[in-house]
C-alpha cells in the first residue's frame, strides 16, 4: 500500500533529506543541486515495490569550506542552526550554533 509506514512512503520521504545535504544557494538559483543521485527501485513480478538503494555522486565538497561571493553553504547547515537542539549540535561538533560558525555567511 501507500500508507505512511509503507516502503513507497519511506522512499518518497528520503528526498527532502537528501536535498538538504546536496543543495545550496548559488548566485543563479536559491536551491541548486550540487550533487547527483541515482535511486534504484526494485519491484516484484506483480509490480509492487520491494526495495530501493541509493548512490550519490559529484558532491561539490569545496562548498563546505568556502563559498563564492553571494553563495551559501549546503542547506543542511542552516537547518541544523535553526532547528537543532544543543545536544544535537554538540553531538555533531557544531558548538553553540550558527553564531560561532565560520562556514555560514
Amino acid at each position: 500500500g501507500k500508507g505512511a509506514g509503507s516502503l513507497h512512503a519511506k522512499v518518497l520521504q528520503t528526498n527532502p533529506v537528501l536535498e538538504a545535504f546536496g543543495n545550496a544557494r548559488t548566485v543563479l538559483n536559491d536551491n541548486s543541486s550540487r550533487f547527483g543521485k541515482f535511486l534504484r527501485l526494485e519491484f516484484t513480478a506483480s509490480g509492487k515495490m520491494c526495495g530501493a538503494s541509493l548512490r550519490t555522486y559529484l558532491l561539490e565538497k569545496t562548498r563546505v569550506a568556502r563559498q563564492g561571493e553571494g553563495e551559501q553553504n549546503y542547506h543542511v547547515f542552516y537547518h541544523l542552526a535553526a532547528g537543532g537542539d544543543a545536544a544535537t549540535r554538540a553531538a555533531a561538533g557544531l558548538g553553540a550554533g550558527a553564531a560561532g560558525w565560520r562556514l555560514l555567511p
